[in-house]
């Protein structure tokens, strides 16, 4: 009863005690508002990013929650396992697992495969565009919660379901089912579907879902016993209410058992295990062919660079808090004597720190949004489903990270001595002989031009892709679909047009991922692969392409296809065929049909992907897969004008059909120029050289704090305010020349990495770097020579006045 009567008291002194904490830390924040206004700046404006971080990890534990019976359902996992011992783990599994469960074990209620396949494009009489493709079967709607909002699955070969929003960028408010969407290999896909809106958080994203069949029409092969070796299907399944827990274990084990015969040749064997569905997001272990699904490694990546900014925030609240440690000094020396412990003085500093960080989380909160509303960067996460954990996970965020900025300048201005500070003994915190704040200074700086220097080089590299002129020609080109194989009246109606320098044929324009072919030597030779283009002479003119030996196509006007054809050095190469002039009038079989005679050799260019290695390409006169005109026009050409007389000489020969049409290099610009992308990399950049710069601020204040009567001794002594700004502001210049030594071979690095990372690659643009380090030079040196002009214009009499 002792201990329950004296409860309230001690609750009510602790209460107390906390709210003198809370109101003592507000005043002397209020006191101090250039340093607070600072501290809270810095924090706010590097809390975003820590937030979109921690949205993006929820949101890897919220992957595929939308699924009926989520309990029951498994992915099925492949350890393939050489003679020698090596295991090689793989998230997918043999095409034909799924059929052999679901007819053979009745434990398994429904199995599905999904196959994903890369690169896809598709091309309407207006558009073409880049999709995400994933190939199912009925059952895959029968196992998870994807449903129609019209139409129908799709079953037979060569048919399709878009997503909302893909039906909505090929077909906009037209009614999408029936129509033709057109693959390059594939030839024409009907639409029967389109899929209610699912859920980002999937690793079934997907803009096309294609029929199962279509893959079985092209690759027949897929459904030999000889394709249990290959892993580049996903298989899932579902086991019955009633199954025991082992029972999914034991059929792969029999399936395993059963199939691992037709491994034989390749001296392999599989273990099938399985992995339940919420399991698979964020994956714990290294498995082969897991699109979609992050990886613990990558989630550290994601909160690496929230991180660095965060801890270059915390650097700028540690510099700032010390450089006030002269004028704090006197405050603890007195509270000392008043009878505070130490303990009671790390938490006044940390209950500042702390009001700090939530006054930086409100700000970061309202940044974030303003983010949301003004960056469409499609990988960001910028909802989840649970509020009230996101929310939670945000405020312990803002705890530790207000515990933390303030633990360090807490434990050190604690430790001061009162008798020596009432004595005046102490000055400015200092860390021995090595400055540490200015270290952090250099290293804030180094940081903030080695992103910039990278920000440069990708904005380099993005903008060649978008504008350069030099692979092949895009400028004053003007492309216009055709809307069957009656297009030579409509050329020559088109021609008659006073800004028609010339007209040429090509099955699809470079860009976009073109049709490939069987290509050999001779007759009896393997296939190798080709990429393949239908072009007519025009065509390589308007595309200024360059030949390195023979000449260009002969003029044709038949609808019969050529047998002449370009080809580029790279196939040369690969097929062996000598020097470029010796290959000339060679012959090479297409698609094992009839041989073509080689009649000349392009020069090597990137006609679709900067990143890809070079590959071989094919150009041949062939009418049948003509499906584009090419215009070549005026330079000077209006081209709105010139746009409504295309729409008038189209109407005239297709009275129902829209002109589906667009200007190359406008084209070529908005598929390659990531602008959304280089605005948040750009906003990371600009935040970071802000912190950086209030890093500076930080250390500015405390020199000029250190060194208040030396400046007014030298003013005294006769020294001018330009000598005295000049000797303040050396020191400073010193360690941005220092940062300068340290990043510009970190930016060389950086050029030399993204080098090997695009085959065809700008190069180094030296006068952007040159403009980056001048840019963050003038800013800092401005800030600078502000700080220490003020404090040079100081009256010497007010700083010796208590001497």
């Amino acid at each position: 009863m002792k201990t329950s009567n004296n409860f309230f008291p001690i609750a009510g002194w602790e209460a107390g005690m906390a709210a003198n904490y809370i109101k003592i830390a507000f005043r002397n924040l209020w006191k101090n508002k250039l340093f607070s206004f600072i501290n809270i700046m810095g924090l706010g404006l590097a809390i975003p990013f820590a937030l979109l971080a921690l949205m993006h990890l929820q949101s890897t534990f919220e992957f595929d929650n939308f699924h009926p019976h989520p309990e029951r359902i498994y992915r099925v996992l492949t350890n393939e396992i050489t003679r020698e011992g090596t295991v090689t783990k793989y998230a997918s599994s043999p095409y034909l697992l799924a059929d052999e469960l679901k007819n053979n074990y009745p434990s398994i209620e429904k199995a599905t495969k999904v196959v994903r396949d890369f690169g896809w494009e598709l091309t309407t009489p207006f558009k073409s565009l880049k999709v995400n493709t994933l190939y199912v079967e009925p059952s895959f709607f029968e196992l998870f919660g994807f449903s129609l909002t019209k139409g129908s699955i799709s079953i037979a070969p060569n048919t399709l379901m878009l997503s909302t929003e893909a039906a909505k960028r090929f077909f906009n408010d037209a009614n999408p089912i029936g129509q033709t969407l057109v693959h390059p290999t594939y030839g024409p896909m009907t639409v029967t579907g389109v899929l209610k809106p699912f859920k980002k958080q999937t690793q079934f994203r997907s803009d096309v879902m294609v029929s199962i069949a279509t893959l079985e029409k092209f690759r027949p092969e897929i459904k030999q016993n000889a394709e249990w070796g290959t892993y580049e299907t996903h298989t899932f399944v579902r086991v019955q209410p009633n199954a025991p827990s082992n029972a999914l274990d034991l059929a792969l084990q029999g399936v395993a058992k059963k199939t691992n015969i037709n491994l034989t040749a390749t001296k392999k064997t599989n273990l099938f295990r399985k992995q339940a569905l919420a399991d698979i997001s964020p994956s714990v272990e290294d498995l082969r062919y897991n699109p979609y699904v992050d990886s613990m490694e990558d989630i550290y990546f994601n909160f690496f660079i929230p991180l660095m900014i965060l801890l270059l925030a915390g650097f700028n609240y540690t510099n700032l808090t010390l450089a006030r440690s002269l004028s704090r000094s006197k405050e603890v020396g007195v509270r000392k004597v008043m009878g505070a412990i130490r303990v009671q003085l790390v938490i006044q500093f940390i209950c500042e720190a702390l009001i700090i960080a939530f006054f930086a989380f409100g700000i970061g909160l309202v940044l974030l949004y303003f983010m949301k509303q003004n960056l469409q960067v499609q990988w960001l996460t910028w909802e989840v489903e649970n509020k009230t954990l996101i929310g939670g996970m945000f405020v312990i965020f803002t705890l530790v990270l207000g515990i933390l900025a303030g633990a360090l300048p807490a434990v050190i201005l604690s430790k001061f001595q009162p008798a020596m500070v009432l004595k005046g003994m102490l000055g400015p915190i200092s860390f021995g002989k090595v400055n540490f704040r200015k270290s952090l200074i250099v290293i804030q700086f180094v940081a903030t031009l080695g992103f910039l220097f990278m920000i440069g080089h990708m904005y380099n590299q993005f903008s060649y892709m978008a504008t350069e002129n030099d692979n092949f020609n895009r400028k004053g080109i003007f492309n216009l679909s055709l809307a069957g194989q009656d297009y030579r009246v409509l050329i020559d109606d088109i021609k008659k047009h006073k800004d028609v320098e010339k007209i040429g044929l090509v099955s699809m324009p470079f860009g976009g991922v073109p049709s490939q072919q069987a290509i050999k030597v001779h007759e009896k030779d393997e296939n190798s692969s080709t990429y393949y283009y239908s072009v007519d002479k025009n065509f390589i003119e308007n595309m200024n392409l360059t030949l390195v030996a023979g000449k260009n196509l002969p003029f044709s006007s038949t609808d019969s296809t050529g047998h002449f054809i370009l080809l580029n050095e790279t196939a040369v190469q690969r097929l062996r065929l000598g020097t470029p002039r010796e290959t000339i009038g060679q012959q090479v079989f297409l698609n094992n049909g009839f041989p073509a005679q080689i009649v000349g050799i392009v020069k090597d260019f990137c006609h679709f992907h900067y990143q890809y290695k070079k590959e071989p390409l094919v150009f041949q006169y062939n009418p049948s897969q003509f499906a584009m005109l090419s215009v070549k026009v005026n330079p000077q050409v209006h081209q709105d004008a010139f746009l409504a007389d295309m729409k008038t000489i189209w109407k005239k020969h297709h009275p129902y059909k829209e002109l589906g049409y667009s200007w190359y290099e406008k084209e070529l610009y908005d598929r390659y120029y990531p602008a959304e992308d280089m605005k948040i990399m750009g906003l990371a950049s600009v935040i970071i050289f802000v912190i950086a710069l209030m890093g500076l601020l930080g250390m500015v204040t405390y020199s000029t704090e250190k060194r208040y009567k030396e400046i007014g001794i030298r003013k005294v002594m006769g020294a001018s305010v330009w000598e005295v700004v000049r000797i303040l502001s050396w020191s400073f210049l010193k360690l941005l020349f220092i940062a300068a030594v340290v990043a510009l071979p970190i930016g060389l690095v950086e050029n030399m990495f993204m080098n090997k990372m695009f085959t065809f690659y700008a190069g180094l643009n030296i006068g952007l770097m040159v403009l980056f380090f001048g840019v963050v030079l003038t800013v800092a040196i401005g800030a600078i020579a502000y700080y220490a002009t003020k404090a040079a214009l100081v009256n010497p009499v007010k700083s010796l006045k208590s001497e």
